[in-house]
């Protein structure tokens, strides 16, 4: 098995394409709150049984590869990650803003300290790696559950006390990363699986009967056994199309996770003025073009051959000419 910090596993990229998956069937659920036929409860039961993990795993995720980002010299990990993230976060903050006729300067100003769209996500990231460079010599255990005993004390449905949280799934995912051996055989053990199991299946029944679990240190032990019970679930999954497709979106989140709300909420809008309100019509159609858009969006981002599509999604490489020692020659553009 390869080292997390080393090249890419396969079934982490799959258990992110599922992550973000489950986040377009979120959101396609919710669109129906906005039409006459409302959320059918066993859609909403199925979105608040799995409400607790989806961040969480994707952040703690995000910190498995935070050793390796770590190892880099400081302009090149904060150029990075403002090309990677805070580029798509800025330029698509700018582009809902618009598309929403909200752009005024009040809102563009939010875009630096308090996130005005639906990419919250994005700019939480960026204050993560933010605050892990002036923390890469401290074990990333001490500041997750630093992060997690603050998440404890913070007024409930807070922003600070969601940061928090998510901060520690982030410092988690570092710290396993930095003890991968060992964490891959703890999921090993079948009575720890099914501890796991237990744990996360109790959290997501607390959630349907909508108790308040989401971000809630807390109940933080379910979402941990979600992610043992993922550990030793998804690399089961066999390498072939739907392994491979997992991967793909797993490697392409952002540019699902930036594009997906979109299409969804045109088709509803689209529905409401020709009257299609029925659920189950409308769902799976919400599903295929909040799934199908960013997919073939992703393709095309993917293969890098369109300067304009690339440039939704990381800072214009042009513009990132590398410092050359002397003698070096300039290759040509």
């Amino acid at each position: 098995m390869e080292a997390a910090t080393g090249t890419r596993i396969g079934w982490l990229d799959s258990l992110r394409g599922a992550a973000i998956l489950l986040v377009v069937v979120l959101h396609a659920g919710e669109a129906l709150r906005f039409t006459d036929g409302g959320i059918p409860a066993s859609i909403e039961a199925f979105n608040q049984f799995l409400e607790p993990f989806r961040i969480p795993v994707l952040m703690f995720l995000s910190g498995i590869l935070l050793p390796r980002s770590l190892s880099k010299p400081a302009g090149t990990y904060f150029a990075g990650k403002g090309a990677r993230v805070g580029w798509p976060y800025l330029i698509w903050s700018v582009i809902i803003l618009g598309a929403s006729a909200n752009l005024t300067p009040a809102n563009l100003a939010e875009i630096a300290y308090f996130p005005p769209t639906y990419l919250w996500y994005l700019w939480f990231l960026l204050v993560f790696y933010a605050v892990a460079f002036p923390l890469r010599r401290i074990p990333p255990l001490y500041p997750s559950l630093a992060a997690f005993l603050a998440s404890l004390v913070l007024p409930n449905g807070g922003m600070f006390g969601m940061l928090t949280f998510l901060l520690g799934f982030f410092f988690l995912g570092a710290w396993t990363a930095q003890h991968w051996d060992a964490a891959l055989r703890f999921t090993r053990s079948w009575w720890v699986v099914a501890l796991s199991a237990a744990a996360a299946a109790s959290v997501a029944w607390l959630s349907t009967m909508e108790v308040g679990v989401l971000y809630q240190t807390q109940f933080v032990w379910g979402v941990v056994g979600a992610l043992v019970l993922a550990a030793w679930l998804f690399p089961l999954i066999p390498s072939g199309r739907t392994g491979r497709s997992l991967e793909f979106v797993g490697r392409n989140s952002i540019v699902f996770y930036v594009t997906h709300l979109a299409p969804i909420m045109i088709t509803v809008a689209l529905a409401d003025a020709v009257g299609l309100s029925s659920p189950w019509l409308l769902y799976p159609l919400l599903l295929i073009l909040g799934i199908g858009i960013p997919l073939g969006v992703a393709y095309v981002y993917s293969r890098g051959d369109h300067a304009s599509v690339t440039l939704l999604f990381e800072f214009p490489r042009v513009l990132r000419i590398p410092r050359l020692g002397r003698g070096t020659r300039r290759a040509k553009a």
